[in-house]
């Protein structure tokens, strides 16, 4: 018997007709600037279209963690796909970038045709929603390095900001303004603390929600997809009206927003009047976890922090009014002093950290 690589559990072929399918998914969502290279081994780009008079190219990549895991178990895979993309394109418009294209990579050690189309279909939608196009990526066939119905993805994506709109800490002034923005429930992070903890109660994921919810199992308001901001923010960032954004990731409110916040300055965050998400007061209750191990490690309801200066702030809230954006005002930026943290955060809610 002829040996071949299918017998060693690799299908190339069944790869490659997923592939061709995969073009029908995203033949029509296609920016200008792309240039047709179908069978070719590279994305091609054409940069002279992009109307940037000085542009400067922006990458991220990531992935959306043991999420996965939940996802997997739950047999709902329909919004990784926008947890992927937000996780890169967010990144990106945190450095004021407007997201131009997207590549996935997926590995499993037996490709599933129905997950792989629904994947596919979820990340194509998510890029369309910030603007970019999904160019390209890799699938593939990993036998003995995954489980059975296992399998891992992660994205990359590049964007283009003007030089003059970078967006960095240095821009961050004096008495400027801290802005956040909902996320929708936990996003992508945290999710070996959420998954440690539901273990350790026995909560199954097919339990009923044990908070306020639009749905009904636990498992589906924990898979609610991460919020895409690019389009809502951007705007304001090409009229120069943000000095600098934090996307609320893995180390929570206090590690994201002070990498955007200058050594001779602090950020104070002193907001009795927020409420916090229910699912995260649960969690925090149902795990007998610390105010401040929340904050150093979820969103708590707030998935992108900007900062805004003082004299910027009406024409901000002005646009979110207009766009029915919801925001929260909460704090400042201050002069740093010997005795001061980088983050101070006195009153996040009903959780007082003095």
């Amino acid at each position: 018997m002829i040996t071949t690589y299918k017998s060693a559990g690799v299908d190339t072929e069944k790869t490659s007709l997923l592939v061709k399918k995969l073009e029908s998914i995203t033949k029509n969502n296609k920016r200008k600037e792309i240039i047709e290279n179908p069978g070719g081994f590279a994305s091609i780009f054409d940069l002279g279209k992009l109307k940037y008079k000085d542009p400067i190219l922006l990458s991220s990549t990531d992935g959306v963690g043991t999420k996965l895991k939940i996802a997997v178990d739950a047999k709902n895979l329909k919004f990784l796909g926008f947890d992927l993309v937000a996780m890169c394109v967010n990144d990106i418009l945190a450095n004021g970038g407007e997201p131009l294209f997207f590549l996935d990579y997926i590995s499993s050690s037996n490709i599933n045709k129905k997950d792989f189309l629904e994947l596919m279909k979820s990340i194509n939608l998510a890029c369309k929603k910030s603007g970019c196009s999904l160019v390209g990526g890799e699938t593939a066939e990993m036998p003995g390095i995954y489980k059975k119905n296992e399998f891992d993805l992660a994205g990359f994506s590049v964007g283009v900001v003007e030089r003059r709109n970078l967006l960095k800490k240095e821009n961050v002034k004096k008495d400027s303004i801290l802005l956040g923005l909902n996320s929708n429930g936990f996003h992508s992070n945290g999710f070996s603390l959420i998954r440690k903890i539901l273990k350790k109660k026995k909560i199954s994921l097919n339990s009923n929600t044990p908070y306020r919810s639009n749905n009904k199992k636990i498992s589906d308001d924990l898979l609610k997809p991460t919020r895409i901001y690019v389009t809502e923010i951007l705007p304001l960032v090409k009229k120069g009206l943000v000095s600098a954004i934090a996307h609320i990731t893995g180390g929570g409110i206090f590690e994201n927003l002070e990498r955007i916040i200058p050594d001779n300055l602090y950020a104070e965050i002193n907001f009795k009047k927020y409420k916090i998400p229910e699912s995260f007061l649960w969690l925090k209750s149902c795990g007998k976890i610390s105010s401040e191990e929340m904050l150093k490690t979820f969103n708590c309801g707030l998935g992108l922090i900007i900062i805004v200066e003082k004299k910027k702030i009406e024409d901000v809230t002005k646009y979110f009014k207009k766009n029915k954006t919801k925001f929260q005002i909460l704090g400042k930026v201050l002069r740093k002093t010997n005795e001061s943290k980088k983050i101070e955060i006195k009153n996040f809610g009903k959780w007082n950290l003095t």
